[in-house]
């Protein structure tokens, strides 16, 4: 099978929703495409470069359209099954519950327990309420439940095929929409609109790539705090941490480098290291955090944070 070298200048490694959505993209193509796929960066632009049998930005789309259409009207999820996350309507939000409740909940998804639970929710750290932890990854506003995390990016590009294009060749942002607050530029204040109004504009094709990786990115704990890939904890509140690379990665060979105990923070700036690079194959790193917004509860929006190197 031939493999060609795709370079996607809309997935900007360099931020927190480009990275994502780039680890989003690798995993639909290997694990549920199930074709040999790897990912890289580029040098010069630090954007994604896709290795798979697919030549072009269209060939990949259309990829994901055909995944996208493979996904059952009652479930939001490629390889999740139909009742995963369970749908809450007003009520608790089903994956959120106490630890003595945990095993049941495991044992009633078990195709899911597999692939996503663990990527979503452990038992072995708490929040402030006494339920399991969820992933960091998630920014839950109001009664927005897990569900909704997959379900409003997915409702966003069903029947729209070029917004899946628009995810890997040029990001256009739809209004009203949240992006599920992984990237800061969501929020457009009334000086970027030229109506003059405030509202939230985010990318459907980046965030459902993105809201796709999260199998790759695993959350456990130490029994009390919660512990997730690329995540770190320091005085003034966690941190993300993530490296580009130049080599061609597949998904155990990534998920092995971003779990790499290389890329923690020395100090609280965040600084890293970097005598370990140059075998790795890494570019650089680059590091994001929550942003609280104003009049709002919820942890924030993701925003770049900058990572000194020594």
């Amino acid at each position: 099978m031939t493999t060609f070298s795709t370079e996607l200048p809309a997935l900007d490694g360099r931020t927190p929703l480009g990275f994502l959505a780039a680890l989003g993209l690798l995993r639909v193509c290997a694990d549920v495409c199930r074709v040999p796929t790897a990912l890289s960066f580029s040098d010069s632009t630090a954007c994604a470069i896709l290795h798979s049998p697919y030549e072009t930005a269209e060939e990949i789309a259309d990829a994901l359209r055909d995944v996208i259409e493979s996904i059952p009207e009652s479930a939001v999820l490629p390889d999740g099954g139909a009742g995963f996350p369970p749908p809450s309507g007003s009520g608790k939000d089903p994956l959120r519950r106490s630890r003595e409740e945990f095993h049941q909940l495991v044992a009633n998804y078990t195709e899911a327990a597999e692939t996503w639970l663990p990527s979503l929710v452990t038992d072995l750290a708490l929040d402030q309420q006494g339920r399991c932890a969820i992933t960091p990854f998630t920014a839950p506003s109001g009664q927005q439940k897990l569900r909704t995390f997959f379900e409003k990016s997915l409702a966003m590009v069903r029947g729209r095929p070029e917004r899946l294009l628009e995810a890997l060749v040029g990001w256009r942002r739809v209004e009203g929409f949240t992006g599920e607050y992984l990237d800061h530029r969501v929020l457009r204040s009334s000086s970027d609109d030229t109506e003059g109004r405030s509202r939230e504009s985010g990318v459907p094709g980046a965030t459902w790539l993105a809201t796709m990786a999260l199998p790759l990115l695993r959350i456990t704990g130490d029994g009390q705090r919660v512990r997730t890939t690329l995540w770190h904890r320091r005085r003034s509140g966690p941190v993300m941490l993530w490296p580009l690379w130049r080599p061609a990665l597949d998904v155990p060979a990534v998920r092995c480098l971003l779990e790499h105990p290389v890329f923690a923070p020395v100090d609280h700036v965040p600084t890293v290291s970097s005598t370990h690079w140059p075998a790795l194959g890494v570019i650089n790193v680059y590091g994001a955090e929550r942003q609280r917004i104003p009049g709002r509860t919820f942890d924030g929006v993701l925003a770049p944070l900058p990572v000194k190197v020594t």
